[in-house]
């Protein structure tokens, strides 16, 4: 795979492009990476590339020291990727659809961007997260890392690349080394026994489990691409299965402090037994059950509400009752929120949980 990335600052990227993973697989010819100055395309005797912005603060890199600069390099196989906070989310799944390219292009902003009318030459941006950072090279370090994983040859063993977290859509869980007891912690006994079969069933237990309570969001991600792929196995029965009524047990630590956040919550008479009714088109039953001295198991559950002003009270009301909610995220579209014993809801009005 070609490799060339565009920036102000070539020489930021010579040390870490000679070691590690990167470093081999450029010596082994599995990748050739090269870094080309944008200032080299500048424009007169001091080769200017950037400009102050029109109505605007900062400089501004220009567009045609930029669009120069691509189409010295861009092929007919050539994909270009900018890398910016406005793009699409990096993923494991993007890293893997990127290495199956011969050659990317990765532009690096620099300053307060880049002139829009140099991005018509950009197939692609990226983002590598919600934050700022001091320049796009960071970012392109970032991706080119992620998706050279995926590059045969470049790692030593590829199964692992499978085995990594993320790869099923699930973080890994727990792995330990000798020795076998550090400080009176001891490591599971299941992975001693040689029973290959409980050991995996173990590793994706511990790893769902993690997941559910690190990452409520990529949990249910996982919940929802695991139905999508047993659609196909659903629609062999010609008669669908009729369900009276369904629930959803919650452990909590108080089930009379619980009943009543969620029967507010839900404007809801406080019920008389363990189980609240959800008003809805479907009715679904809320079960409480105290949860003991042993971890609570932590419920991932998704709501839809007709419209958005009964979604924006609805959370108002969740966080007056002393729920939580997750930092507002524009690509998300559920909101996450965790009730008073951890338990996680993924919100969101009309139809909109169904892309996720």
């Amino acid at each position: 795979m070609k490799i060339d990335i565009l920036s102000l600052f070539p020489d930021y990227f010579d040390s870490p492009l000679q070691a590690s993973v990167l470093g081999r697989a450029i010596r082994s010819g599995l990748l050739e990476i090269r870094s080309r100055n944008i200032r080299d395309f500048g424009l007169g005797k001091w080769k200017q590339v950037d400009d102050v912005p029109f109505s605007g603060n900062g400089m501004l890199l220009m567009a045609e020291p930029v669009v120069r600069a691509i189409r010295s390099i861009k092929r007919k196989n050539s994909k270009v990727i900018y890398l910016s906070p406005q793009g699409s989310l990096l993923t494991a799944r993007k890293s893997r659809e990127l290495a199956q390219h011969p050659h990317l292009i990765f532009l690096c902003g620099h300053y307060e961007g880049i002139d829009e009318r140099a991005l018509t030459e950009v197939d692609e941006e990226i983002s590598i997260g919600d934050y700022v950072v001091t320049n796009g090279g960071i970012a392109a370090l970032v991706v080119i890392d992620a998706l050279s994983r995926f590059i045969p040859g470049v790692l030593g063993n590829q199964d692992s690349v499978e085995m990594d977290s993320l790869e099923n859509g699930l973080l890994k869980g727990p792995q330990y080394t000798r020795p076998r007891v550090f400080e009176d912690k001891q490591v599971p006994e299941v992975l001693f026994q040689g029973n290959h079969r409980e050991i995996a069933q173990w590793r994706h237990q511990e790893s769902l489990d993690r997941t559910r309570t690190r990452r409520p969001d990529l949990y249910l991600r996982y919940l929802y691409r695991d139905l999508g792929n047993n659609k196909k196995e659903s629609e062999l029965h010609e008669t669908p299965q009729i369900v009276k009524e369904f629930g959803v047990v919650l452990e909590v630590e108080n089930i009379q402090r619980s009943k009543k956040f969620y029967s507010k919550l839900f404007k809801v008479d406080l019920p008389v037994n363990n189980a609240l009714c959800v008003p809805g088109e479907t009715p679904i039953f809320l079960y409480f059950q105290h949860g003991g001295l042993r971890r609570k198991q932590i419920a991932n559950l998704a709501l839809c509400l007709d419209y958005e002003d009964n979604y924006l009270h609805f959370l108002k009301r969740w966080k007056m009752l002393g729920g939580t909610l997750a930092q507002a995220d524009d690509r998300e579209e559920v909101r996450l929120a965790s009730d008073l014993d951890g338990h996680v809801w993924a919100i969101s009005f009309k139809n909109e949980i169904e892309r996720i």
